[in-house]
């Protein structure tokens, strides 16, 4: 008997220190988190106004972390492939870029703003005099687009067009590039388009233009008065840019950066000021996942591997 109760013990013992590794070795053959982001103020200012988030996330993991500061997504999206940043602060088109071109990262956590939303619609509009009520009424008619890399501007609404079988270069007279959303809408009112993209939470006063988008600036700035626009189409949610990993990382950790990121608002309200420095935040981090942007699938590609990125 006390031959068998030693071998118990021993394997027990085994058992323990066989356990012990598996929680602490992903630390030792980690060393650091490199949490990458773009930085638009310079890489010192921004690592300096991120440094709260960075502590707050040191001390929940247990496990050095070093803000990594990109000059734009282009960087930031190679950063994280190439695996010399393991966890990423993306927009939603520059995640579905890094995944299109590794297929090695997840949405972790994506930010809600003050209102409880989780992102933001595209929308078409018309002027409200005008007799366009729908698509079909638009044929034949100019149509006023953002940049070639704005997602609520332009890819999403030529992605649904495309999906009902309507051809934009051949179903409106012209489409017009504005330099920003609110130029677009403008150019309803200075007959230079009958349809317009924007933005917009469509939640909350619409006659303040919603709680947040380009209707919501215009109106504050006195540029718009929601009554002379109508709202001809708008797409599915398109969820805000979200906080991803990279897939090989340990599942202890992710599911730590998960927890970490949900309890933050209540924790550390100064590490969420600061890594949502977005005036539509504020409403702390709730769970993504891959399928939550799938209203963005299709409309980014992977960067041509000969191309150095």
């Amino acid at each position: 008997m006390r031959k068998i109760l030693g071998s118990v013990v021993v394997l027990l013992a085994l058992a323990v220190v066989a356990a012990v590794p598996a929680t602490a070795g992903w630390r030792d053959d980690l060393k650091v988190l490199r949490i990458g982001t773009v930085a638009p103020h310079g890489a010192a200012y921004d690592i300096a106004r991120l440094e709260p988030f960075r502590a707050y996330m040191q001390d929940r993991l247990g496990l050095p972390v070093e803000i990594v500061a990109m000059a734009d997504y282009g960087a930031l999206i190679d950063a994280q492939a190439s695996a010399r940043v393991q966890y990423a602060i993306h927009s939603a088109s520059s995640y579905a870029t890094t995944e299109a071109l590794c297929a090695c990262v997840e949405p972790i956590a994506l930010p809600a703003a003050f209102d409880g939303s989780h992102g933001f619609h595209s929308v078409l509009v018309a002027h409200a005099g005008s007799a366009i009520a729908s698509l079909a009424d638009a044929r034949g008619k100019r149509l006023a687009l953002t940049g070639a890399d704005s997602i609520a501007g332009r890819l999403v609404p030529l992605k649904a067009l495309a999906g009902q079988g309507i051809d934009p270069k051949s179903y409106f007279s012209s489409l017009r590039t504005a330099a920003n959303p609110e130029q677009a809408v403008t150019m309803l009112f200075t007959d230079e388009a009958d349809l317009a993209a924007g933005w917009s939470s469509l939640a909350g006063d619409a006659a303040k233009g919603y709680s947040f988008g380009v209707f919501t600036r215009m109106v504050s700035a006195g540029a718009l008065v929601m009554d002379r626009l109508r709202i001809v189409w708008k797409s599915p949610l398109i969820p805000f840019g979200p906080h991803v990993v990279r897939r090989d990382l340990p599942a202890e950790l992710r599911t730590l950066i998960a927890a970490a990121l949900m309890a933050m608002g209540n924790e550390a309200p100064d590490a969420l000021d600061a890594v949502d420095a977005s005036n539509i935040g504020g409403g702390g981090f709730v769970p993504a996942t891959a399928a939550d942007y799938s209203v963005i699938e299709g409309l980014v590609a992977a960067p041509d591997a000969t191309s150095g990125g």
